[in-house]
């Protein structure tokens, strides 16, 4: 027996509300899955995957629609070449924002004076710093097929890292008597 190689989501929920529908789909978007039809999604194969689309279908379930995680056995080459393009180029897109805004935090640390820097600022400047790493984070965790973006971005942000490491505060000179 052939393995799946892909899990399709289809789903749909009532039209009362938008709520579930958002939901749904920003913990789909999460999964770095890519939309089919308004109510079917695709992703490549895998355990845990498999298991978030059972708990987004119990959801969508639970919200009064009907939700179901089909394995997917083979697809037309074509079809599946098309599916990874997709998924790539949106992985490209998200990395190369993240470089983007990498590198302009970056540009502004350097031009920083780290002696007459606000605290307010410095915070402000790390928790820029922590975004981005967590937008890496979960970049990563989307990208199914290592995009190529993947690296430059983490470049870029372990420049930005570098230099905001350039305005932390000194340790204060030693205290005259």
């Amino acid at each position: 027996m052939t393995s799946a190689k892909w899990l399709v989501l289809t789903w749909r929920l009532p039209a009362t509300s938008s709520t579930g529908r958002v939901a749904t789909w920003r913990n789909l978007r999460r999964l770095g899955a890519i939309r089919l039809t308004p109510g079917a999604v695709i992703v490549p194969y895998s355990e845990h995957l498999h298991e978030q689309l059972d708990w987004i279908a119990e959801d969508v379930v639970q919200r009064g629609g009907d939700a179901y995680v089909l394995p997917v056995m083979e697809l037309p080459d074509a079809e599946e070449d098309r599916i990874r393009s997709r998924m790539g180029e949106e992985r490209l897109q998200e990395y190369a924002e993240l470089k983007d805004a990498a590198d302009a935090l970056a540009r502004r640390l350097a031009g920083a004076d780290p002696h007459t820097i606000e605290p307010l600022d410095r915070s402000r400047l790390g928790r820029e710093m922590a975004a981005l790493q967590r937008r890496l984070a979960g970049a990563v965790g989307r990208d199914l097929f290592e995009s190529s973006g993947r690296r430059r971005a983490q470049r870029a942000i372990d420049r930005a890292q570098s230099a905001s490491l350039s305005i932390r505060p000194r340790a204060t000179q030693a205290r005259k008597r």
